[in-house]
């Protein structure tokens, strides 16, 4: 085929692809309902991996695009670009000072991008098995479907988006006592700050979406760096169920399992500049990254020991990467802006744990093997066949170190994805299976790949692609939380600050809001539960609160006992007494909805 023959194809291709997609109405709907949210997503990827490729310019002490690798640079920079928007929102957050830093920054990323491939072209990567192609393909088409739906999750609602989103209402970084969540390192959750304050709630929650699901594709890309080949291992870990349902999602487990990963294929390549980044990477996305550090320096420095590995004194060179120790010290302290927080804040940097009222992490599941596997009222949380059956692949003393300690975890009943960076990277290091392995893996991952179809299924998301649901109407279906927040915001007036009772998803409102979150109930009480009357109203006026909701308990929609205190905000006895009393005394009006009551204190 000549040259001038391959254009012409591609331009009659391209003709007859653009007047597909502009007859065809569904996509000019979708178009125009996500298209603003997809360009900013894809805008600040940009601004997020230029951000990445800069500090670690830093580290490495020199720029060059020629090294820019975007999946590691996207994956780096989230947290850092996270933290970067958390310490400017310690001053002004607002579509002025959030837009400024993300032009800057996305405008320094494209540079670095288009250099990048004018300096190295992309290599075409090598397309894997059928399987492994058709499972990968499989989870990201449902996650796309979830993504371009709004934020209707739990998690998302209750901290994820709502504590960005109370920032963004507050027009600062502020501390937020009653959520508990909000004192967990937010890297991630912070780089959004730049979504909700310019695109506001909807918008800024499905470009939420679209930026966890391309950090989802670069962990994808990290675990097959790792599994250097071995795919279906790869396959094996993107197909459970609890990171496939979550990948649409604005949740921090995708992106925390790249960082994971690019840590041990940094040590296992002696890459000291990401050695250091990924530390600070970490660090900055959750808790759960401590101690999966701990473990994977343990072994890596006791695998040294054991093998007398000597390395040769470096020549001297001005342009050298920083020595491991002094990057080490820098990328922990960059990584400790949150810990050093929560000692300002608390006199405790690993709040809230270790502090009264802390949420539970332990004994949140039955810690029966089968429930963790499957389990219909968890769904989002199963682990399913293939990622726990390839762990009994693991090769090397990391690989079982970890497995280990994720059975010990296990035996603690914590939420299972806890337990993902302990199972997937000793999955993604496995040996190739065997042919039989192979035929069960496989099978694990068909069945598991209906699962997520199912569930997406029943998410509804397919309303909104086909044109039959708008936003609020699929709101309103999916979250009953949603229509108390419409109900209560009616009845405020314009600067109200409105603490809610009874509720714990607060990212819905559009009045300035204060309340619980998961687990948070004992945490609330504690907040009203003052000596007196006068004691809780001084401290009600002294926080800016103008109004009180007190919302009825919602229909229970699982009789499971450990979803219902999650979302259950009682509150005491005493904070009830006292609460009571202050409305009692200080209330000037009272508003009725549905049988919410909304108080306006004098």
């Amino acid at each position: 085929m000549s040259k001038l023959q391959r254009i012409v194809a591609i331009i009659v291709a391209l003709y007859l692809l653009l007047v597909l997609l502009d007859r065809f109405v569904l996509v000019e709907l979708l178009v125009g309902r996500i298209g603003v949210s997809v360009l900013l997503a894809f805008f600040e990827a940009f601004a997020i991996a230029g951000i990445g490729f800069a500090v670690r310019g830093v580290f490495a002490r020199r720029w060059n695009a020629a090294e820019a690798d975007l999946p590691r640079d996207l994956l780096l920079g989230y947290p850092i670009f996270g933290a970067l928007c958390f310490l400017v929102g310690m001053l002004n957050v607002s579509s002025w000072s959030m837009g400024i830093l993300l032009v800057v920054c996305g405008v320094g990323g494209i540079y670095v991008v288009v250099r990048r491939f004018e300096t190295r072209p992309p290599a075409v990567p090598r397309i894997p098995e059928a399987l492994v192609l058709i499972a990968l393909a499989g989870v990201f088409l449902c996650a796309l479907i979830a993504a371009q739906a709004p934020p209707s999750s739990l998690d998302e609602l209750a901290y994820h988006l709502a504590v960005p989103w109370t920032w963004v209402t507050e027009h600062r970084v502020i501390d937020l006592p009653l959520i508990s969540h909000s004192y967990f390192p937010l890297g991630i959750e912070s780089a959004d700050l730049p979504l909700l304050a310019i695109l506001g709630q909807a918008g800024g929650g499905i470009a939420s979406h679209f930026l966890h699901l391309g950090a989802a594709i670069a962990a994808t890309a990290m675990l097959m760096r790792l599994a250097r080949g071995n795919n279906l291992a790869v396959a094996a870990i993107v197909t459970t169920p609890a990171l496939a349902i979550i990948a649409g999602w604005s949740l921090v487990d995708w992106p925390l399992l790249g960082i994971c990963a690019l840590l041990v294929l940094s040590l296992d390549d002696g890459d000291a500049v990401t050695i250091s980044m990924a530390v600070a990477a970490g660090l900055l996305t959750k808790y759960t990254f401590v101690p999966f550090a701990i473990l994977v320096f343990g072994a890596w420095g006791v695998g040294r020991w054991r093998s007398h590995r000597t390395d040769a004194p470096a020549e001297p060179d001005s342009h050298a990467p920083l020595p491991i120790h002094y990057s080490l010290i820098i990328a922990s302290s960059l990584g400790s802006i949150f810990f050093i927080r929560n000692l300002i804040l608390t006199t405790n940097p690993i709040a809230p744990f270790l502090s009264a009222a802390a949420p539970h992490v332990a004994a949140y599941r039955a810690p029966f093997l089968s429930d963790y596997v499957f389990d219909g009222h968890f769904l989002d949380e199963s682990l399913g066949a293939s990622l726990i059956a390839a762990c009994s692949l693991s090769a090397g003393m990391l690989s079982w170190v970890l497995v280990i300690v994720a059975v010990l975890l296990f035996l603690l009943g914590p939420s299972s994805r806890i337990l993902l960076p302990f199972l997937a990277i000793p999955v993604a290091r496995s040996r190739r299976p065997t042919r039989l392995m192979r035929v069960l893996l496989g099978l694990a991952i068909v069945v598991q790949l209906f699962l997520i179809g199912y569930f997406v299924d029943r998410g509804g998301a397919f309303s909104l692609l086909g044109g039959t649901s708008s936003d609020k109407e699929y709101l309103t279906k999916q979250r009953t939380s949603f229509t108390t927040a419409q109900s209560i915001d009616a009845l405020l007036p314009v600067d109200a600050r409105v603490l809610v009772i009874g509720l714990n998803e607060t990212f819905w409102f559009e009045h300035r809001v204060r309340g619980g979150g998961n687990f948070d109930g004992p945490r609330v009480s504690r907040y009203l539960e003052l000596p007196t009357a006068e004691a809780l109203y001084a401290r009600l006026k002294n926080d800016g609160i103008t109004h009180v909701a007190v919302v009825p308990p919602a229909t229970a929609t699982t009789a499971v006992p450990q979803k219902l205190a999650e979302r259950d905000t009682a509150l005491t006895t005493g904070a009830q007494r006292v609460l009571a009393q202050t409305l009692d005394r200080y209330a000037s009006n009272v508003s009725t909805s549905g049988g919410l009551i909304v108080f306006t204190l004098k």
